[in-house]
């Protein structure tokens, strides 16, 4: 008689499906981040990204998060874009006041945020600035407003992230301000 073997179909240590299924954290840690960061199109190409950093430049105790779960830089034209994104990656149905509470914490620092889960309230989706990203399809649900960053806050980190990962030398870190070859492009249209 041969032997068969067949999967398991439970990962007994974690007591949920594991078979085909893309986990976005471990112990706390954001992983795979490249294939949400990869799965948003709409802001250019995205020239780097990063799990776990901090979103203001001090650590704020009324805000929901002090980390970010992926903080994203897109590059459209010669414009570049910081997007922030938070990971909810339960079964459960995400509300519009704890969206709105992740709205509020990356609002100061990025110029779009997208929240991330499995599942959204109906009220969630009448939020005006804020970007649904579904984990399940892995696509875009709704497009997020941009959000006006605070540019003291935005220039922090766009410096952190120039000077602690060596990367993206000649962005701006100003949001309103603008380079000469941003404009030469808009002048040969």
């Amino acid at each position: 008689m041969l032997n068969t073997f067949t999967l398991p179909t439970k990962c007994s240590y974690l007591r949920t499906p594991c078979l085909n299924k893309m986990m976005f954290s471990h112990f706390g840690m954001t992983t795979n981040s490249q294939k949400i960061v990869n799965s948003i199109t709409n802001h250019g190409i995205p020239v780097f990204h990063t799990p776990e950093i901090h979103i203001k430049p001090f650590l704020c105790r009324k805000s929901v998060c002090n980390l970010a779960d992926i903080i994203a830089v897109f590059k459209q034209s010669e414009r570049f874009y910081i997007v922030g994104i938070e990971i909810k990656e339960w079964n459960a149905v995400v509300n519009p006041k704890l969206a709105l509470s992740y709205l509020e914490t990356y609002r100061d620092t990025c110029e779009y945020f997208y929240l991330a889960a499995k599942r959204f309230s109906k009220a969630t989706f009448e939020i005006e600035d804020l970007g649904l990203f579904d984990l399940n399809t892995m696509k875009v649900i709704k497009n997020p407003a941009y959000l006006f960053p605070d540019p003291d806050f935005r220039a922090n980190l766009m410096k952190r992230i120039k000077k602690h990962y060596k990367v993206l030398a000649d962005v701006v870190e100003d949001p309103f301000q603008r380079t000469l070859l941003e404009f030469q492009i808009r002048n040969d249209y």
